[in-house]
């Protein structure tokens, strides 16, 4: 098998998508080197990462995988940006208002999550959003039985 790129770049995102259990997409535009510098340097000052992604590389690799239902998103240029350390507390305000990017979904745990769902949740943190669908079943059941 020859070594090319393309073949690089698959394989890079196909990596990316599996040992990454926490990521989220944003779509951004082209800028040019002075403004993208002030850019990276206000992810690094909020502590995060990001990896930009090829279309036409990454729509096949997705149309190949369980994510195929994110292949419509990824229509221009698209950004896996994730925390650089796994003890960040995340604010859903920074996530949904980064200055040069639009919030598309989000990768938590094998399952995406879209924009209208991570606006609806109340935060970020999985014990509590554990703790409230926990709740939420036990006065679904109450309700029932009830009746």
């Amino acid at each position: 098998m020859k070594f090319t790129s393309k073949y690089y770049k698959t394989t890079k995102t196909k990596n990316y998508l599996k040992t990454n259990n926490l990521f989220f997409f944003f779509s951004g535009i082209n800028q040019n080197s002075s403004n993208w510098i002030k850019t990276e340097q206000g992810l690094k000052n909020i502590n995060f990462d990001y990896y930009k992604v090829f279309n036409k590389i990454s729509t096949k690799a997705f149309k190949n995988s369980i994510y195929k239902n994110i292949e419509p998103t990824i229509n221009s240029t698209t950004f896996f940006i994730k925390p650089t350390f796994n003890n960040v507390s995340l604010s859903k305000k920074v996530l949904l208002n980064l200055e040069p990017f639009v919030f598309l979904t989000a990768k938590m745990n094998n399952k995406i999550y879209s924009f209208e769902q991570i606006k609806h949740v109340n935060s970020l943190d999985y014990q509590s959003n554990k703790l409230l669908l926990y709740q939420f079943c036990v006065t679904g059941i109450k309700s029932h039985t009830l009746k």
